[in-house]
């Protein structure tokens, strides 16, 4: 898609705001041809009136004031409407720009979270400046049209004079546009940098603190910032030129025209009249001589922010930018639809053929997984920290793309990506985190009717309800980062309930006991396996799991070393009684 495909396509997605605003502003833009007409009237009668002529010059003055108050009240009912189409054409970017960050595979942006957000702020700002030069074009464009139509049949010279520099000002934008799109470009990469840097730092400041690296720190932030600086400043200057540009080659023009005028003044074939009235519409004719200049220049910088914001969708989905969606401005959203399965939908068997995936420029990884997990069982995969167990489960949920062997459920081959996901599957990673919100907020995730059984039950299989009453507030006490601060265990319980809440037929588990005692992790797997007919697959080396599971796997160098019962694997393998015996050892390299 190109730029001008990508602002067709803008137009279209509601195009009755487009054409309300384009008729608004255009009747707004138009109605100083009235007011020139009117100057006109007033100074040929004020030169030619006797003395018993002096009431009618009333009626003129009178005209422009009813036409000027016309004015200002077409200004704010546009205005409304403008503000209304940009909401949309916001929304409608930035609804679908985060759509397509969801759906990649473990969220593994091209960009940093930084250089993300400037994406949705700056890119968006400018496109929306460019849409806003396109509907004050219409009423620019029949403005000038209809006014050098008027002055050309006053004076063809004069009017020839004012045209020229539209020319002028299109030719000089059209070579800036290369240059334009550099410095464009160089000020917005600098600018999500520091963003992103910003952002990290914040999010590592114990360990900064830890390391003593506060000094480092400053200097990449001084420099970055400089060099953001130096970005910033030739891109605005490189801007604040053009625009100069185009207003003094106007300006310039504009003073050759009323030499002329007056010439032909001199020459008597001009009035006072018509001087006023070429007086008038020559400013409003420079206004949009620089429009049309302005928007040629805009054109060409607009191509970084499109290109900006289609890098944050996956390869062969960059058009779905603009897809059409609908977007709730002036109410709220539904509520999430309850979705109903068949039985014969529900997992009855889960199956892994020689599924495989490795790290970029790197041999770790996973190679060759197979397994088989049938309804109602408890798969639990251990092995030495950095085996491939954590990159396992990810690959299988599609959080990283597999790079051979196949996932089918119930006999179908299925993408993890785009199928393992509630109410299929649900998944708490090992690190999981929680929102600024209300902790029911965290656990129910939006749902809003039928949620006080499910909560109950959540709360209850997750271990939370000794948790829950020592929080002033209870479940509606504020948590996340700008919240009250939970322990490890109580986000890995939270997040647990979470997951149970969606009521998926698989449950995966990155390491639930990592933050959790020996106690409450035994009561989470005590409580999960007196439900009926629930499928897990945890990563653990805790005793509390595995004499739980039903089929243990595990893990050395991104293989599988050894599958059975525990009992089997107790007795007849070396690295699971390493296990068993608590000797977490790390992997060899």
């Amino acid at each position: 898609m190109t730029v001008a495909g990508f602002i067709g396509k803008l137009f279209r997605y509601n195009p009755f705001l487009f054409l309300i605003n384009g008729v608004l502003w255009c009747v707004f833009h138009s109605l100083p041809l009235a007011i020139g007409i009117g100057m006109q009237w007033f100074f040929d009668r004020a030169t030619a009136a006797s003395s018993n002529d002096y009431m009618w010059l009333a009626v003129p003055l009178i005209f422009i004031a009813v036409v000027r108050f016309i004015r200002v009240g077409t200004f704010f009912t546009a205005f409304y409407q403008w503000i209304t189409y940009i909401f949309h054409i916001q929304a409608i970017l930035r609804t679908n720009m985060l759509s397509g960050i969801m759906r990649w595979p473990g969220r593994n942006l091209p960009a940093s979270p930084g250089e993300a957000m400037t994406r949705f702020r700056d890119d968006v700002d400018e496109t929306v400046e460019y849409v806003e030069s396109w509907v004050d074009f219409w009423g620019k464009l029949v403005f000038s049209v209809v006014s050098i139509s008027i002055m050309a049949s006053i004076n063809w010279k004069i009017m020839l004079v004012a045209v020229l520099p539209l020319v002028l000002v299109t030719f000089l934008n059209n070579l800036s546009g290369n240059r334009a799109r550099r410095y464009g470009q160089k000020n917005k990469e600098a600018t999500g940098r520091i963003t992103s840097f910003i952002a990290e730092s914040f999010g590592a400041v114990q360990a900064l603190k830890l390391g003593q690296a506060e000094d480092h720190v400053h200097d990449r932030f001084t420099k970055l910032n400089e060099d953001r600086r130096q970005a910033a400043l030739k891109d605005n200057l490189f801007k604040q030129w053009m625009k100069s540009l185009n207003q003094h080659v106007i300006s310039i023009c504009t003073g050759l025209i009323l030499l002329m005028c007056a010439s032909e003044m001199q020459a008597g074939r001009f009035t006072v009249g018509d001087f006023a009235l070429f007086t008038t519409y020559l400013a409003n004719i420079g206004y949009s001589i620089s429009l049309f200049g302005y928007m040629v220049f805009q054109h060409k910088r607009l191509k970084i922010s499109f290109d900006r914001m289609r890098t944050l969708f996956r390869l062969g989905e960059e058009d779905r930018i603009i897809e059409s969606r609908k977007i709730y401005l002036n109410e709220e959203p539904p509520e999430l639809p309850i979705i109903h399965r068949e039985p014969n939908e529900q997992l009855r068997v889960l199956e892994v053929n020689r599924l495989t995936y490795h790290y970029p420029n790197s041999d770790k990884g996973i190679s060759d997984i197979n397994f088989r997990l049938e309804r109602g069982k408890f798969i639990v995969i251990t092995g030495r920290i950095g085996a491939g167990k954590s990159t396992l489960v990810r690959t299988l949920l599609g959080l990283l793309p597999k790079q051979g062997g196949t996932v089918r459920w119930n006999g179908e081959e299925v993408d993890p990506a785009t199928f393992l996901m509630p109410p299929r599957a649900a998944y708490t990673p090992q690190v999981p985190r929680l929102f600024s919100d209300t902790l029911k907020e965290n656990i129910v995730q939006g749902k809003r009717s039928s949620v006080d059984e499910s909560l109950n039950k959540a709360i209850r299989l997750a271990v939370m309800e000794k948790d829950i009453t020592h929080l002033d507030q209870g479940l509606e006490t504020f948590v996340g980062p700008r919240g009250v601060m939970l322990s490890g265990g109580q986000i890995q319980r939270a997040a647990t309930a979470r997951m149970i809440m969606t009521g998926a037929d698989l449950f995966i588990f990155d390491d639930l006991s990592s933050a959790l005692d020996v106690e409450t992790e035994q009561l989470v797997w005590d409580g999960l396996f007196k439900e009926k007919n629930v499928t897990c697959i945890a990563v653990s080396h805790r005793k509390a799991a595995l004499t739980k599971a039903d089929h243990i796997i595990v893990m050395k160098d991104g293989r599988i070393e050894a599958e059975g019962s525990l009992n089997k694997l107790l007795e007849e393998n070396e690295e699971m009684q390493l296990l068993w015996q608590g000797e977490q050892v790390p992997a060899r390299v």
